[in-house]
């Protein structure tokens, strides 16, 4: 096969020094560049700028300008090379048939999309992997590696948590201190000036953190998943327990539960009865998607046995409008580890953002179509009974988590009724949780995660009640649905309701539902 032909084209670079002074530099580059920008841009400030300059980070300013230099020239020697290509062509001296094998070969070759898949792919035979290695005596050892990792991530994130608020006394004791001496010897340009220095310098010092904390987790990632599909051999699945041997000896339901909590069992079904247990309990929603690897914390067998399994367990937590923004709490503890089995937290919600992005586009081009009038692109606007799903192995309780759209939690309490928005959203949740293999779902049976004081008795007995009739209707309804049935539904209550309130609500539970009671023979 013919080389490809390059030719080297000098990178000139004007910049200013470490001492203010103007500088340049020349820096001969090959073209076509495939390499990483980035990382020429570090190799060019370590061979022809100051050592100083690298602690400066030069290579941001830098990596610019090279970037676009690199695009411009690789774009204008293919436009040489595609004009020589045409010129042949004209004159007959290619094998257009020739050519059209190559380039389909080379095409395949390069790009993964659209090469001939041969096997699994890395992540199914990761996850087969990983379903045989925890439902075997290896799984204390996974846990074990899962935990060491997080305690890394825990203390990394300690420790730029600590340097962040460090330089932030400091430089409050700075802006303090100049304040002082306002109107005296220091001016308000003096003082702007030094609030957009620190504010470059916290900015900078962030992103430093934030980019650490990124590369710690890839490389966990990596390194524990490299080890679970190099883990397996004919040998030691054949000495594996079965995974319904093993799987049945652990709950979703932690040992450590609330303070208050009942449990019931129901038969549902207008001919076939289908059993279910409801719980009820009170909790923060935090609490149930609480990092899995801190102290006191046991969901670790639990979340890994059910993650390749049909009995995944899902929660339901409700979200202002607007744009795709999950709870942060629960989002600070699903960054808490590292995600080894989905994306990190963040990266799905800008996944998220960016197919809605892409809909609302569409959308918004149709009506433009039809109706002349100019998209909008102001982004994507969430409204109350919509959801967006995220999806968890390094939460203790959730492995999916439902986030319903609900302005009301965030206002004073309203009276709804069962063709509500959000009453809407939640029978879509069951249909998901059906169809996807969610068996333990957790809901809020108020519709709000806190108490207020405008939230009379009377007023959550009633929303109780449209909670608890709503979801039994679902529940019958879902036998229709097809897929996995919902073995156990937990009614989550605010973790500040009195004791009172809580044992009326659960005193409604067999009333509403008809608890199966046990027949004695005499």
């Amino acid at each position: 096969m013919d080389l490809e032909p390059t030719k080297m084209i000098d990178f000139c670079y004007e910049f200013k020094n470490f001492d203010d002074s103007m500088a340049k530099l020349v820096y001969p580059v090959q073209i076509p560049y495939k390499g990483s920008t980035e990382e020429l841009a570090h190799q060019i400030v370590n061979e022809r700028m100051d050592s100083i300059m690298k602690f400066l980070r030069a290579d941001i300013e830098l990596k610019i300008a090279l970037k676009w230099f690199v695009e411009n020239e690789n774009r204008m020697f293919h436009d040489e090379q595609d004009e020589l290509l045409l010129g042949k062509l004209k004159s007959g001296h290619v094998d257009v048939d020739a050519m059209a094998v190559n380039f389909e070969k080379v095409y395949k070759d390069e790009i993964l999309e659209y090469a001939d898949r041969v096997g699994p792919s890395d992540n199914e035979i990761f996850a087969q992997s990983f379903h045989q290695l925890v439902h075997s005596s290896v799984l204390s050892e996974i846990l074990s590696k899962e935990r060491e990792c997080a305690k890394t991530i825990t203390n990394l994130t300690a420790e730029m948590t600590q340097q962040i608020t460090t330089m932030n006394t400091l430089h409050q004791e700075e802006i303090d201190a100049k304040m002082k001496l306002l109107d005296i010897s220091v001016t308000s340009e003096n003082i702007n000036h030094i609030l957009a220095k620190q504010y470059s310098m916290q900015n900078l010092i962030r992103r430093r953190c934030e980019s650490e904390l990124e590369s710690t987790r890839g490389h966990q990632k990596y390194e524990y998943r490299y080890w679970i599909t190099t883990h397996i051999d004919e040998n030691f699945l054949a000495e594996s327990d079965s995974p319904t041997q093993i799987g049945n000896r652990w709950s979703m339901i932690s040992t450590q539960g609330p303070s208050m909590e009942e449990s019931f069992t129901i038969h549902l079904g207008s001919q076939l009865k289908h059993m279910h247990n409801i719980r009820i309990l009170s909790t923060k929603t935090s609490d149930l998607c609480s990092p899995l690897y801190r102290e006191n914390s046991f969901g670790g067998p639990n979340v890994a046995l059910g993650l390749y399994s049909s009995s995944l367990c899902g929660i339901v937590v409700l979200t202002p409008s607007g744009n795709v923004s999950p709870d942060s709490e629960i989002r600070r503890n699903a960054n808490m580890s590292t995600e080894f089995h989905f994306d990190q937290v963040d990266q799905q919600i800008e996944k998220i953002q960016e197919d809605l992005r892409k809909l609302r586009n569409t959308s918004d081009e149709q009506d433009s179509a039809n109706s002349h009038v100019k998209p909008n692109k102001n982004g994507v606007h969430l409204k109350p009974g919509d959801v967006f799903i995220t999806r968890h192995s390094n939460l203790s309780h959730s492995h999916v988590i439902f986030h319903l759209i609900s302005d009301e939690t965030f206002q004073s309490p309203s009276e709804i009724n069962s063709r509500h928005p959000v009453i809407l959203g939640l029978r879509n949740i069951l249909k998901i949780s059906s169809r996807h293999d969610v068996t333990t779902l957790t809901i809020p049976a108020l519709l709000r995660h806190k108490m207020s004081e405008d939230m009379t008795v009377s007023w959550c007995i009633r929303r109780a009640e449209l909670v608890f009739k709503c979801a039994k209707g679902f529940m019958i309804e879902s036998a229709s649905w097809g897929g996995a049935e919902l073995n156990t539904l937990q009614l989550l209550l605010p973790h500040d309701i009195s004791e009172e309130l809580f044992r009326t609500l659960a005193d409604m539970v067999p009333h509403v539902f008809r608890v199966a009671n046990p027949k004695i023979l005499q």
